[in-house]
């Protein structure tokens, strides 16, 4: 093997790790670990405290779904949405596929363990294990699959939250259930769009055991509108503002009103657009959550900047 093939391979496995860490869904938890610690944090931020919360995070997530993809190799070989992925691929063997996701795993709970706090550390281990323990084999036995994967999914805001206050609270748990209520908003028109490769596969997700999709669209819509109060109810628990109020509520309406056309006239376009609107709920709520918690304290600094401007001009 010449140097130039040899570099190829080694950028093609690097890739394939990169690949099977899942950044996307990484991207998506750690927005929901950090509305988290932003919403509980008191006093001084500790930004060293919420880098390591991040870090560990992302390494337990990124090792959960590398162990996601070695456990189902085989369905994913099976399904055309999965087929090139780099175990099923032959990129990334199964047994460094294995090491890998492990590795990742012991390293988060390390990083949240040693560098913030045994309640955080406890809190993403017991996600990992419930994605891995319950929810990948929950996949081939109920279409309840997606309320059990909601669970992990739902964890990391609690991890923010812990890692801030070292206990959980109300405003925790309303964040988890938020991210629990939203992540059926956000799967269904996937599990819709991507039915037939769920049969290939053999996962029993709901679109592949209707019909007509109905059930799977009222769904959709049910929960796009829980979203809304579930939203709501943490302005009482926590000091939020105007612009999470206002951002909330605009957001929740867009989001039914999404969702109530793909229950009216069903179609791709009609999904996707449900999909990419549950894509942008996550960040709208943490950019809310910071205006709020830094907007007066920005203004009022960019207002003391201006006049000192001004005075010297």
């Amino acid at each position: 093997m010449s140097q130039k093939q040899s570099v190829a391979k080694v950028k093609q496995i690097c890739l394939g790790l990169i690949s099977l860490a899942r950044l996307r869904i990484v991207g998506m938890e750690l927005v929901a670990c950090a509305i988290g610690y932003i919403l509980a944090y008191h006093g001084d931020f500790l930004l060293l405290r919420f880098f390591w919360t991040l870090l560990g995070t992302a390494l337990l997530s990124s090792g959960a779904c590398a162990l996601n993809c070695f456990l189902e190799r085989e369905q994913d070989a099976l399904m055309a949405r999965t087929c090139n992925r780099p175990i099923p691929a032959g990129i990334i063997s199964p047994s460094v596929g294995l090491g890998y996701g492990m590795a990742l795993i012991l390293s988060g709970c390390l990083a949240l363990f040693v560098n913030v706090n045994a309640l955080s550390g406890i809190l993403g281990l017991s996600a990992a294990f419930i994605y891995l323990a319950v929810y990948t084999p929950a996949k081939r036995l109920t279409w309840l699959n997606t309320s059990i994967g909601a669970i992990p999914g739902a964890i990391p805001p609690l991890i923010g939250w812990a890692a801030a206050r070292g206990q959980l609270d109300a405003g925790g748990w309303i964040l988890f259930a938020m991210l629990f209520i939203w992540q059926h908003t956000h799967f269904f028109p996937i599990a819709w769009l991507y039915r037939e490769d769920y049969k290939k596969g053999g996962f029993k997700m709901l679109p592949v055991l209707e019909l007509d999709g109905e059930k799977t669209f009222q769904l959709t819509v049910a929960t796009a509108i829980a979203l809304l109060p579930a939203s709501l109810m943490l302005c009482s628990a926590v000091a939020t503002g105007g612009a999470y109020w206002l951002g909330s509520i605009l957001f929740c309406l867009v989001l039914i009103a999404a969702s109530l056309r793909l229950l009216q006239k069903p179609s791709r376009t009609a999904a996707r657009m449900v999909l990419l609107l549950s894509l942008v709920y996550l960040p709208v709520i943490l950019g809310a959550v910071v205006v709020d918690r830094y907007g007066v304290q920005l203004g009022s600094r960019v207002h003391a900047w201006l006049e000192t401007t001004w005075r010297w001009t």
